[in-house]
Order: C-alpha cells, then sequence, then structure tokens
C-alpha cells in the first residue's frame, strides 16, 4: 500500500469519526433533558412511530435547537475557514476583525428602535451590520489588501469601536430592551423553536450551497492572485463573493444566537491538524458543527437545572485551546 493511499484511508476514517460524532451529540441532545429518553426512542419520535408526547418532545422542543447548534457551528466554521484562507492569517476569522460584532450591532440598533422586532427584521439588520462592517474594513485597509497585516488590525480597530457603541447602547435603552441585548450578547440557543430555526436553516443550507460552488476557487486564490489570473479567475468577484458569503453566515447565526466567539476561530485550526489533507471549508464546518452542538449540550445539562449561555462555554473552551497552543508551540 502507498503512502498516498495510507494517508487517504486515515483521512477517510477521520471523517467518518467526526460524522459520528456528531450524530452522536445530536441524538444526545435530543434524548438529555427534564424527560430522558433512550435512542430507540428519539428514532421512533422522529420517523413518526412513537407516541405524540414523546414526538412532541423531540421534533417540537429539542430537535430546533438541537439542530442549529450542529448547522450554527458549521456556518461559523466554514466562515473561519474562509476568512483565514483569504488573509493567509491564522488570526483572520470573522470574530477578530469584527464582522460578529457589527452584526450584533445592527441587531442593537434594531432592538433600541423597533418595540418587539420579528425574526426577519432581526436577521435583516445581523446581515447589513455584518456588511456595513466588512466594507469599513476593507476601505480602510485598501491599500494593505486583505492578505496585508494592515488588514486584521483594521478589524481589531473597528471591533472595539463597535463593542464600546454596542455597550453605549445597551446602557442606553430602557431595561426590558438591555435585558434582551444582554441575553444575546451572551450567546445562547436556550428557548430557540422553529420559528427562529426554521429560516435561519434555510437561509444557511441556500449560502452552504454557494459557498461549496466557491471553495475550489478560494483553494485556487490561496495560491496567489497572479496565478489566479493566469487561469482566467476574476479574482476581485470571487474574493468579494467569499466574503459576502462568509459574512452572510456569521450574520444568520449571530441574529439567532448572539455572537457566539472562538468556534470560527479554532474549528479551522483543529480542522487542520485532524483532517489535513481534507478540504478546509468542509473539514472546519464539521469540526465547528461538533464543537458548538457539544457545547451547546455542556450548557444546557452540565450544570443541571441551571441553564448557561453557550457563549460562555466556547469562550472558556477557546481561552483552554488558545493557551494550550501558545504552549505546546513554545515547546
Amino acid at each position: 500500500m502507498s503512502r498516498a493511499t495510507g494517508v487517504a484511508r486515515v483521512t477517510s476514517w477521520r471523517w467518518a469519526v467526526g460524522l459520528v460524532l456528531a450524530c452522536g451529540i445530536l441524538i444526545a441532545a435530543l434524548a438529555t433533558g427534564d424527560l430522558a429518553l433512550s435512542a430507540r426512542e428519539v428514532w421512533g419520535a422522529l420517523a413518526g412511530t412513537g407516541d405524540d408526547f414523546t414526538a412532541t418532545v423531540v421534533r417540537t422542543w429539542r430537535l430546533p435547537r438541537a439542530l442549529a447548534a450542529v448547522a450554527f457551528g458549521a456556518a461559523l466554521g466554514a466562515s473561519g475557514a474562509i476568512f483565514q484562507s483569504l488573509t493567509r492569517n491564522p488570526l483572520g476569522s470573522p470574530d477578530v476583525v469584527g464582522f460578529n460584532t457589527g452584526a450584533y450591532t445592527g441587531v442593537l440598533i434594531v432592538l433600541a428602535v423597533v418595540p418587539a422586532p420579528g425574526f426577519a427584521l432581526l436577521a435583516g439588520a445581523s446581515l447589513a451590520g455584518g456588511l456595513a462592517t466588512a466594507v469599513i474594513v476593507l476601505v480602510l485597509a485598501s491599500r494593505a489588501g486583505i492578505g496585508g497585516r494592515a488588514f486584521l488590525l483594521t478589524g481589531i480597530a473597528v471591533a472595539a469601536v463597535l463593542g464600546a457603541f454596542n455597550t453605549w447602547l445597551v446602557y442606553k435603552t430602557d431595561t426590558a430592551t438591555a435585558t434582551v441585548g444582554a441575553v444575546w450578547a451572551a450567546g445562547t440557543l436556550d428557548s430557540l423553536g422553529w420559528e427562529q430555526a426554521g429560516p435561519a436553516l434555510a437561509v444557511l443550507g441556500v449560502t452552504a450551497v454557494v459557498t461549496a460552488a466557491l471553495a475550489p476557487k478560494l483553494r485556487i486564490l490561496e495560491l496567489g492572485d497572479d496565478l489566479a489570473r493566469a487561469l482566467g479567475m476574476r479574482v476581485t468577484l470571487v474574493r468579494n463573493a467569499c466574503i459576502v458569503c462568509a459574512v452572510v453566515l456569521t450574520a444568520v447565526t449571530t441574529a439567532v444566537a448572539g455572537p457566539i466567539v472562538f468556534i470560527a476561530l479554532a474549528a479551522p485550526h483543529l480542522a487542520r491538524a485532524v483532517l489535513p489533507r481534507s478540504a478546509p471549508i468542509f473539514a472546519a464546518a464539521l469540526t465547528g458543527g461538533v464543537l458548538l452542538s457539544a457545547a451547546d449540550w455542556v450548557a444546557a445539562h452540565a450544570f443541571a437545572p441551571t441553564q448557561i449561555p453557550v457563549g460562555a462555554v466556547t469562550v472558556t473552551l477557546g481561552g483552554a485551546y488558545l493557551t494550550l497552543s501558545i504552549l505546546l508551540q513554545r515547546r
């Protein structure tokens, strides 16, 4: 057996393990709660062969949150992989350059101006805020280009300004709006139903199809703009399309769950370590889905009967991961 065949087989096994792990966490999320269910009961509820009450618990109460955790994690992982590829920098994720902060700014503005806004308005405001932030960062760092260090520094500066503005908005609004804003800021999937998860999953599905079509072109962009142009690629158009897809993936997640951090930053790193020869976007999406679904299970059940925001879990895991990475690099 050649070395290439052996590497391909190991990679295939790792993909299989990742998919099984994602499905296992999904089943655990559906089975765990005040009403503990077996895997057979969960399957019966999903297949429509179980009793009505169990079907309601699984399909109406638990399934939206469980699917959203996997989908949102995958969206954040893919978004992080896109930005790290475009910037050619391991820190080039929407967390760092402030795009999710801008999406959160859009949500806060709507919450402060419109009483009881619907999901469509919040999602549109989140998308507008994320895209506006992307435009601002790109314009300010236009001389250095998206692959330059100035892009990251500009993104960090814009994120800091927006973070201060978000804090001011929370303090200037009434108590009810400030409470909603604080919950969003923590990042949570609690009480998520099909009314919020359904439209978000539909938008993410369409964006995922476009992102998958752009993935091969993104790999060519990693080789350099000159080579990409020599191969007939419209570099600016492809890069802008990738940025829009990455911002949409982050903004839709932020609109529903708030600015969940570290998944977009850590998932591509872990994917490169575990699946080094795989397509980076798809590997990062799988890793992000596993990370966020596992973090949401911990947030919902590890401290029962109290639930904590999933953002608190991802921040803790992200800090531990970065610390471990620094220690390993020093060695």
